[in-house]
C-alpha cells in the first residue's frame, strides 16, 4: 500500500493545478467573449480569429523552446516567469485599445501558457512518487478540462455584467495568488545545463516553421494561397529537425529522447491520437447549431459533456494507471475514442440530442483513460535534466496533432461543399463531408492504437 501523500506535496499539488487552470480556461472563454472584444475594439472578423490563430502559435513556439530555456535556467524559474507573465499581459488585454494590440497580447500570452504547461507537467512527473505518478498528473490534467468547461460560461456571464475587460482582470489577480503559492511550495530546480549556449539558428527555424504551418492551416481563407505556406512549413520543420539531430548544441535533444525508453511511441501515440480527435469540436459545434438547429447556448452546454467527463474520469484513469499497467490504460483510452468517432457516423439530420450527449459522453471518457496515463507512461522513464525537453516535446506535438486535424478536417469541408454554405439546406452534404472525415480520424486512431500495442509489446 502506498504511502499517504506529504502536506507539502499536496500544497505544490494544489499550485499546480492551478497553474494548469487558467490557460485551457481563457481559450475557451475568450472564444465566447471575441464578439463583445471585436465590438469594443472594432475589430473584423479577421482580426477576431487571427486572436485565436496567434495564441495557438504562441503556445507551440513556446512548447517548441520552453525546454531548452528550462535546462538553462532552471523549471522553478521558467515556471513562475510564466505564471508572472501571463499575469502581466492579462492586465495589459484588459486595457488594450486596438485589435492590433489585443492580437499582439495574446500570442505574448500563448508563449506564457505553453510555459506553465511544459513545467507544469515536468513538474507533475518528477516531484510525484513514482507509484502515485499516474494519479498525481491526472488529477493536475482535471484543471485543463474543468478550464474548458466552465470558461464560456464564466466569461460569457461576466461579460454581459461587468464587460470582457474584467475577465483578464480576475485571472490576473488569482494567477497573482498562485504565483505566490508556487513560490513558496515548490522544491528549488536547478538548471541542468546553465552554461550551455542557446543555438538561435535552430530556434529561428523552428519559429520560422511553425509560424507558417499555423497560419497555412487556419488562415487560408484570407487568401487561397495561404496554404503554401504549410507544404513551406513542414519543409523547413524537416531541416529543423535534421539539423537538431546534428548539432552538437541541440534545441531538444532529440538524440538522447529517441533513445528513452517507451518515448518515442508514446509521442508517435499523442501526435496521431489528438489529430484524430481534435478537430471534432468544430463538427460538432457546426451539426448542432447548422443541421440540429440548436442555439449556441445549448450546444455548448451538449459540448460540455466531453470536459465534464474527462475532468471526472481522469483521476480514476490515473489510480489504474498507477495500479495496472499505465501503457494498457492509455491503450484502452485510445480503443475507446476510436469507437466514438465510429460511433458519431450514425449520426443524421434527425439524431435526437440524448444520442448525441451519449456519443460526446463515450468520447470524453476515452480522452480521459487515454491523456493521463499516456503522460505517465511517456515520460517515466525519461532523465530529469531531460524532463522539461520531453514536456515541451510532448506539448509540440499535441498543437501539431490538433492543427493537423483541423487541416484535414477544412479540406474534407471545402471537398466536399467547395463554397457552399453550412446550414439546413446544404444538411446532407455537410453529413456526408462529416462521415467521411469521422471514418478518417478513426483511421488516424487506429494508425494510433498500432503504436500504441507495439510500445506495451516492447516494454514488456
Amino acid at each position: 500500500m502506498s504511502e499517504p501523500l506529504s502536506p507539502q506535496l499536496k500544497t505544490t499539488i494544489a499550485g499546480l493545478w492551478t497553474g494548469n487552470l487558467f490557460a485551457p480556461f481563457l481559450v475557451s472563454g475568450v472564444a465566447a467573449m471575441l464578439p463583445a472584444i471585436g465590438a469594443s475594439l472594432e475589430g473584423s472578423a479577421v482580426a477576431l480569429s487571427l486572436v485565436m490563430v496567434c495564441y495557438n502559435l504562441g503556445q507551440g513556439l513556446s512548447h517548441m523552446l520552453s525546454g531548452r530555456i528550462c535546462g538553462m535556467l532552471g523549471v522553478k524559474r521558467v515556471l513562475l516567469a510564466g505564471v508572472a507573465l501571463f499575469c502581466l499581459f492579462g492586465v495589459l488585454l484588459a486595457m488594450a485599445r486596438s485589435m492590433a494590440f489585443a492580437i499582439a497580447l495574446r500570442f505574448a500570452q500563448g508563449l506564457a501558457a505553453a510555459s506553465i504547461s511544459c513545467c507544469v507537467t515536468s513538474l507533475s512527473v518528477t516531484l510525484a512518487p513514482p507509484e502515485r505518478r499516474g494519479q498525481i498528473i491526472s488529477t493536475v490534467v482535471t484543471a485543463v478540462y474543468l478550464g474548458l468547461a466552465v470558461g464560456p460560461l464564466v466569461c460569457g456571464g461576466l461579460t454581459e455584467l461587468i464587460g470582457w475587460r474584467s475577465v483578464f482582470f480576475a485571472v490576473a489577480f488569482f494567477g497573482a495568488v498562485d504565483l505566490w503559492l508556487l513560490r513558496r511550495v515548490i522544491p528549488s530546480q536547478p538548471p541542468s545545463a546553465p552554461d550551455r549556449p542557446f543555438n538561435l539558428p535552430n530556434a529561428a527555424l523552428a519559429v520560422v516553421s511553425l509560424s507558417l504551418i499555423t497560419f497555412g492551416a487556419t488562415c487560408h481563407f484570407l487568401h487561397p494561397a495561404v496554404i503554401w505556406m504549410l507544404p513551406a512549413g513542414f519543409s523547413l520543420l524537416a531541416v529543423f529537425v535534421r539539423q537538431e539531430l546534428r548539432s552538437g548544441n541541440p534545441i531538444m535533444e532529440l538524440r538522447v529522447l529517441a533513445k528513452v525508453r517507451g518515448l518515442p511511441g508514446g509521442m508517435a501515440a499523442t501526435f496521431i491520437n489528438y489529430g484524430a480527435i481534435m478537430g471534432l469540436s468544430v463538427f460538432f459545434s457546426l451539426y448542432l447549431q447548422q443541421v440540429l438547429g440548436l442555439n449556441a447556448f445549448a450546444a455548448g452546454c451538449v459540448m460540455m459533456t466531453q470536459s465534464f467527463m474527462q475532468m471526472v474520469l481522469s483521476p480514476v484513469a490515473g489510480r489504474l494507471a498507477d495500479r495496472f499497467d499505465a501503457v494498457r490504460v492509455s491503450l484502452f483510452g485510445m480503443a475507446g475514442c476510436g469507437a466514438s468517432i465510429l460511433a458519431l457516423t450514425l449520426l443524421d439530420a434527425h439524431s435526437p440530442v440524448w444520442q448525441v450527449v451519449l456519443q460526446q459522453a463515450c468520447l470524453g471518457t476515452g480522452i480521459a483513460f487515454f491523456v493521463a496515463p499516456n503522460v505517465s507512461a511517456t515520460l517515466g522513464n525519461v532523465p530529469q535534466e531531460y524532463m522539461p525537453m520531453a514536456s515541451g516535446l510532448l506539448g509540440c506535438l499535441r498543437t501539431l496533432g490538433g492543427l493537423m486535424s483541423h487541416i484535414l478536417m477544412a479540406g474534407m469541408i471545402g471537398f466536399f461543399m467547395g463554397r457552399a454554405s453550412i446550414d439546413a439546406g446544404n444538411a446532407e452534404t455537410f453529413l456526408e463531408a462529416m462521415r467521411y472525415t469521422l471514418i478518417l480520424f478513426g483511421s488516424l486512431n487506429l494508425l494510433a492504437l498500432f503504436f500504441g500495442i507495439r510500445r506495451s509489446r516492447r516494454l514488456s
